[in-house]
């Protein structure tokens, strides 16, 4: 069994990357069916796709550094690179601290209106 599957990995890679394309292609149309019926979900989710938007360009263009050390040059990072990496850690950051404030703020809210 295993000499098969070594033998065909590039059909699973290649089999892999259809199914997910599939899937990806019917979360969207079905996305977008929904949006279309529901008027109010749409509005909601344009918003959290805008702020999501927002999120990420900040951390690219405001927060990320193109700074390149010298230890990164064995690893042939770029400043493109070192930009790209900054602004994934910056949005996490970010979204880290929103999802804990929100959290903070639902459970005093919470205990404030019983």
């Amino acid at each position: 069994m295993g000499e098969f599957i070594e033998n065909n990995l590039d059909i699973f890679y290649w089999l892999t990357i259809v199914m997910l394309a599939v899937a990806s292609v019917i979360i969207v149309a079905f996305s977008i069916l929904q949006m279309i019926n529901n008027k109010t979900a749409a509005k909601k989710t344009l918003i959290t796709a805008g702020g999501l938007a927002v999120i990420l360009l900040l951390s690219y263009y405001v927060f990320a550094s193109d700074e390149i050390l010298l230890s990164y040059k064995k690893y042939n990072i770029n400043s493109t690179t070192s930009n790209w990496v900054g602004m994934g850690i910056w949005s996490f950051y970010l979204l880290s601290i929103i999802a804990v404030g929100s959290i903070i703020v639902s459970e005093i809210s919470h205990k404030i209106s019983k």
